[in-house]
């Protein structure tokens, strides 16, 4: 996935800094995959890739995404693969049928789709809000893991978990194309390491 953090960097997707986390936390990176779909050429490559890495897309009945960002790849790859889309909203309607979940997931298995995983409580309540539709959500797909509790959080939940690139991954990428320093990706892999499972 060498190509990955090169595109995503280049389009201004991963930025270094100080910048706060929905999740609460504190990160010298921030990886802001909304932009994605403003080249859709990069989005469908991004798409198929998943598909065609993981099979558990042929295993499931529909993609669900997460609002915001996880609604498009869903989008993606309910199309491209053919499978049936539904999504969940951040808040219940509070009007009309008052859904959280937009779609048809009734006795069906789900594959949760999002951008990115931090500590997974985005996850989980697409998780708590799909099982209580009466879907049955085996899996979840990110493009990229933060690593920072989230396939540990999932797993208790008995979902599999995949995503195409880790962060340590996007900064080893980064170091070899001269990006980021030594001393910085130094920084950057401690910080994943001490926040691993906080």
């Amino acid at each position: 996935m060498s190509w990955l953090p090169l595109e995503l960097y280049s389009h201004g997707m991963i930025k270094f800094g100080r910048f706060k986390l929905t999740s609460g936390m504190d990160s010298p990176y921030y990886i802001d995959l909304r932009k994605l779909y403003s080249y859709p050429k990069l989005a469908k490559r991004v798409a198929l890739e998943i598909i065609n890495r993981f099979n558990i897309i042929e295993e499931v009945d529909a993609v669900v995404g997460v609002a915001t960002a996880g609604i498009p790849l869903a989008t993606y790859i309910a199309v491209i693969s053919e499978k049936p889309l539904a999504y969940i909203r951040s808040e219940k309607k509070a009007h009309g049928m008052e859904s959280l979940v937009e779609g048809d997931v009734v006795g069906r298995t789900t594959a949760i789709v999002d951008d990115v995983a931090t500590t997974g409580g985005s996850i989980e309540r697409a998780w708590n809000s799909l099982t209580s539709a009466g879907s049955k959500p085996i899996a979840a797909i990110v493009i990229v893991d933060r690593e920072q509790g989230a396939r540990e959080r999932l797993s208790r939940l008995g979902l599999k978990f995949f995503s195409l690139i880790t962060a340590r991954e996007i900064f080893s990428e980064l170091h070899k194309a001269g990006v980021i320093d030594e001393s910085s990706l130094r920084e950057l892999i401690e910080y994943v390491e001490k926040t691993r499972l906080m």
